[in-house]
């Protein structure tokens, strides 16, 4: 009898730390963070969709600049899309920086940062079919 409680109680530890593990997987947040210059210009990040069983998901960015804050989320491809499953896929956020100043910038997503943030040309993942432009 003192067995089985034992081993119900080492079972229900293990679970516990299993699940622990993996809400903690699920909540994995990637930052950046990036000054630009003094000059008005356009800020590109690139970030691969967050993923669950190799299937791309909704991404959520959350945005700081300047004392502005956006928060958005970025659909990810339709179950018919061949992107759906295709690694990598994702999308490039291109910003507007109008003011000679440099305010901080500051980027948060579930998903993966690829590059940047930077300031000037558009980024060559742009060129492959599995990303996208988001403004």
């Amino acid at each position: 009898m003192r067995q089985s409680q034992l081993s119900a109680a080492i079972v229900l530890l293990l679970l516990a730390s299993a699940t622990a593990v993996a809400w903690a997987a699920a909540a994995r947040i990637a930052t950046a963070g990036f000054t630009p210059p003094p000059e008005p210009g356009l800020i590109y990040t690139v970030i691969n969709y967050s993923r669950s069983g190799g299937q791309a998901q909704h991404t959520l960015v959350s945005l700081d600049f300047g004392g502005v804050r956006r928060d958005l989320v970025v659909p990810g491809p339709y179950t018919s899309n061949p992107c759906f499953t295709a690694t990598p896929s994702g999308f490039a956020l291109r910003l507007r920086h109008n003011q000679p100043d440099s305010p901080l910038l500051k980027i948060a997503t579930n998903g993966t940062i690829v590059r940047g943030p930077y300031q000037g040309d558009v980024p060559m993942e742009l060129l492959h079919a599995c990303y996208k432009l988001v403004k």
